[in-house]
């Protein structure tokens, strides 16, 4: 299990696969394990992944006071030394990709060779009521009944429908390791003390390495919208619509998810970037 210490906190993550290096950070309240096995498996076929556990999450340290948006970049910084990356393509879902426009925004994009942002928020909101099912327990039931009705909100609702056992599963491995509460609302503060992400979207329309924007049409956790007006602001980027997926497409559709992404990754180290 490999770690490495950044400040006080400890930091996990995983490798697997060989190939041009992909660091992979998750999105509000998950860890590496969330990305399930088919997606990062399909991708490691040609490529070395590098997938983080983010401060907060999994098997990595969970500190009980606030952290910042700095925080979050010298962790990655801090695993991509350890890992000893001279360069590397970096790939975020969610909040995992705002993690990654800020990372490009304070440390540079000097060393990254693509970005690839999937599912990623760009200031277009949810609906109240979605982001308070999907994000937070509702303490007046079970935790699985809890849990399960944020189901459609990042998934299609017929895929839910057939993928009840499974989904269930899943969750109960999830709760072996849980994200504390406190996790969720350090990393929106994060976020949200940052400032305007245009400023960080800026920061990665200043760089020529390709950037891959990537949506399901029928996301409701963070809204297809998101995805067009980001694409818009990174003119370079390529926009890729799964019209049947929701938010965590990686998951229910996993081939056409990593079918995409390999094709862009692969593109871009034809391109000779670092």
């Amino acid at each position: 299990m490999p770690t490495v210490r950044n400040g006080d906190t400890n930091l996990y993550y995983e490798t697997m696969g060989v190939g041009p290096p992909v660091v992979m950070s998750y999105g509000i309240g998950g860890n590496g394990r969330q990305w399930w096995e088919d997606f990062p498996a399909a991708l490691a076929e040609h490529y070395r992944l590098i997938i983080l556990d983010n401060r907060g999450t999994g098997f990595s340290d969970k500190p009980d006071t606030p952290w910042t948006i700095e925080d979050v970049a010298s962790d990655f910084n801090a695993v991509i030394d350890d890992v000893g990356l001279e360069s590397f393509h970096l790939l975020g879902c969610s909040l995992g990709s705002v993690f990654a426009r800020h990372y490009v925004r304070l440390s540079g994009g000097e060393r990254i060779r693509s970005l690839s942002l999937l599912c990623a928020p760009n200031g277009i909101s949810a609906t109240e009521e979605d982001l308070r099912t999907a994000l937070f327990w509702d303490r007046s039931k079970p935790l699985l009944e809890s849990a399960a009705a944020g189901w459609p909100i990042v998934h299609p609702d017929e895929w839910v429908e057939a993928n009840r056992a499974l989904l269930t599963q899943r969750f109960e491995e999830s709760m072996q390791n849980p994200t504390p509460a406190a996790t969720f609302q350090f990393q929106l503060q994060a976020v949200q003390q940052a400032g305007d992400i245009a400023v960080a979207n800026q920061a990665v329309a200043g760089y020529d390495w390709p950037v891959l924007v990537m949506h399901g049409k029928r996301d409701r956790l963070v809204p297809f919208e998101n995805g067009v007006t980001l694409s818009q602001a990174i003119p370079r980027a390529r926009f890729e619509v799964l019209e049947g997926a929701g938010h965590n497409f990686w998951q229910h559709e996993p081939a056409r998810s990593a079918e995409i992404v390999l094709d862009f990754l692969n593109e871009a180290e034809g391109r000779g970037t670092r």
